[in-house]
């Protein structure tokens, strides 16, 4: 990921946060204990059941593919808009879960051709991406971690 963020780093690039409505769509839902993008919530493609754990679904729901939003020749002829889309998509998708309880991964992939953002709840023994984020030889692979911490428990005492 390091070459592709110095590549960009190289260019002269103005970009600014989308106002609201002009981005991508990242309304949250919270629902049967997931984290979830309301386009999914509303358009299910994918089974609960497919999946091994709730990090599983999350991952595979809430992916926003930057390539759909852009026509395909300007993709082809500038990849590293796609970068610069999910760095701000990434921006966007941890201010609204900023909002929820909870910590969150919010993770950007980036092979030269595609970009995917996609975002899951940090889960205790749930895990998606290999320990090792530097092993991921096809592509760039970038976490931010958003959200909230939640409030430690008051210790009781007797």
């Amino acid at each position: 990921m390091e070459r592709y963020l110095t590549d960009l780093r190289s260019r002269e690039v103005e970009a600014d946060f989308p106002a609201p409505g002009k981005g991508p769509d990242v309304q949250i839902v919270e629902t049967s204990g997931c984290v979830l993008l309301r386009g999914f919530v509303k358009k299910p493609h994918l089974s609960p059941s497919d999946f091994p754990d709730q990090t599983g679904l999350e991952c595979s729901a809430n992916k926003l593919r930057m390539e759909a939003m852009f026509p395909a020749r300007l993709v082809h002829s500038c990849p590293l808009l796609l970068l610069t889309a999910g760095l701000l998509t990434a921006r966007a998708l941890s201010v609204e879960l900023a909002r929820l309880p909870g910590r969150f991964n919010v993770i950007l992939s980036y092979d030269g051709e595609s970009c995917a953002v996609r975002f899951h709840k940090i889960r205790a023994g749930q895990h998606w991406l290999a320990d090792d984020l530097e092993g991921y030889v096809d592509e760039g692979v970038l976490v931010f971690e958003a959200g909230q911490e939640l409030p430690m428990p008051a210790l009781l005492t007797a």
